[in-house]
């Protein structure tokens, strides 16, 4: 697994996710966009990591998105696709 995995939404029972985490954010890394992103039209899209800015919790990635359009979003907005299933 890449990323930590977190149970986010207790009260309607556990929805496990793998959050991005800096040493994850690799050039080539399929991601997708968490739900409940502030813009609601990027929640849930799938993308491919471009170019990572930093090198912490803090850090920032470019997000080539499966529509054509690149993003710049922050780690704890995405989760990395796990392409093992």
């Amino acid at each position: 697994m890449v990323g930590a995995s977190e149970c986010i939404w207790p009260q309607r029972g556990c929805v496990e996710v793998n959050l991005m985490e800096a040493y994850a954010a690799r050039r080539g890394t399929v991601v997708r966009v968490r739900k409940g992103h502030w813009k609601a039209e990027f929640a849930g899209m799938l993308g491919t990591v471009q170019a990572c800015w930093g090198r912490s919790e803090h850090a920032a990635v470019d997000v080539l998105l499966e529509d054509g359009r690149s993003e710049l979003f922050w780690l704890p907005n995405l989760e990395v696709v796990d392409r093992t299933t």
